[in-house]
């Protein structure tokens, strides 16, 4: 847990106590002024490793403090995360050439604003923006992949959702990496203002890919669980013929924490086949319908002819609409010749209600029977990890 001193500067006392919980409950001490000049004289007092800088405040505003706090040497090499409704592109300016390290607009979700100030205070101290796990007992390092047998089955869904639900089975710390560049839709799902990790590791010459870059792009949702996110910039699909990257990527993202998912999209490219040796179990998204298994038949065959054994591959078949003309999970067994995993009965409103809150469906309610079902997948990934390790 996070032991950071943090010093908000704000005079809007319901953002100072919001704020502040927030902080409070994700392990970090709170300091807090409700204007520039006590903010300063507090920052000299209390040594804060981190200052959340309100903008519009009377009398001496956030730039203005941010400039007094830069010329003093006691407080010069203090962080600084502006925190305001002021988002126009010559605000942003504004605040970066008067001192600020980085810049959140409100309204922000909750997740971002503590990867922010997480990634902010990791780039001071020179560590990553949580802790990292502890030596588990053979458990560090274990990847699983996540393939569609075509577009639109739900490949990113099963990721989030299974991620999380590992997370609480394992009570070990769970990385999600959306490795498809140009198709990544988990930051706008989550609420995340970054979204372009992976991208910004891509344009990096290979050799300069590291771990501690690696770790540095990660986003934290809750301790324990932290995102490689994927963006939608279309011109990104050049990105594809990276793969030699995307692979340093991956092994580096195996040591930052015990468990990876990777959310490798749709199909087969040659881009997955350098990711696939990472891939300690791959899971076959598939679902009922006669057409998507048969596709699936084919992957899985050319699978194995990459040298991809069966041992390490299941379905699962997430059924989004309900329908009496579909497979049943004996059939589709049969026909796939690999294990099915777990059936996900359809769930549309819970799925609407998650995408509008910016929530994943597990947390969204995690009492349903499709929290359940995730549960069950995680605890059968959880289990064969056990058995190797």
């Amino acid at each position: 847990m996070a032991n950071e001193k943090i010093l908000i500067i704000d005079d809007d006392l319901d953002t100072l106590k919001l704020v502040g919980l927030l902080l409070q409950r994700n392990g970090y001490q709170i300091a807090a002024a409700k204007s520039g000049p006590q903010g300063i004289q507090k920052a000299r007092q209390v040594h804060p490793d981190l200052i959340l800088l309100d903008v519009m405040m009377p009398g001496m505003d956030g730039y203005e403090t941010a400039r007094h706090l830069r010329a003093d040497p006691e407080t010069a090499s203090i962080p600084i995360i502006m925190f305001t409704a002021k988002s126009q592109l010559d605000d942003k300016l504004a605040g970066f050439e008067s001192g600020a390290d980085d810049y959140v607009t409100k309204p922000v979700h909750p997740a971002e604003l503590l990867a922010r100030v997480r990634r902010v205070l990791s780039r001071t101290t020179g560590q990553l923006s949580v802790e990292r796990p502890a030596a588990t007992g053979g458990l560090r390092g274990f990847a699983a992949g996540v393939l569609g047998a075509k577009g639109g089955v739900g490949v990113t869904t099963v990721a989030l959702n299974l991620g999380i639900a590992l997370r609480q089975e394992s009570k070990n710390s769970v990385t999600i990496a959306e490795m498809r560049p140009a198709h990544g839709t988990l930051g706008v799902e989550l609420g995340f203002e970054s979204n372009n990790g992976l991208g910004n590791l891509l344009n990096l010459p290979i050799d300069q890919i590291t771990e501690t870059r690696v770790g540095n792009e990660l986003l934290v949702f809750n301790p324990g669980l932290r995102f490689l996110l994927a963006s939608a910039d279309p011109a990104q699909i050049a990105f594809f013929t990276e793969g030699a990257k995307a692979e340093r990527i991956t092994h580096h993202l195996k040591k930052l924490a015990p468990f990876t998912i990777l959310d490798l999209g749709p199909g087969f490219q040659p881009w997955t086949a350098k990711l696939l040796p990472l891939c300690d179990h791959l899971f076959i998204v598939v679902d009922s319908f006669p057409s998507t298994l048969r596709i699936a038949q084919a992957l899985i065959q050319h699978l194995g002819a990459q040298g991809f054994g069966t041992g390490r591959l299941s379905a699962i078949l997430l059924n989004r609409t309900r329908s009496a003309m579909q497979a049943s999970a004996s059939e589709a067994q049969r026909l796939l010749g690999i294990p099915i995993a777990k059936v996900i009965t359809p769930a549309p409103e819970l799925a609407y209600q998650a995408t509008k809150n910016h929530v994943p469906m597990i947390i969204q309610a995690p009492n349903s029977l499709t929290a359940s079902q995730f549960n069950e997948i995680a605890k059968y990934l959880h289990e064969e990890v056990l058995v190797r390790a």
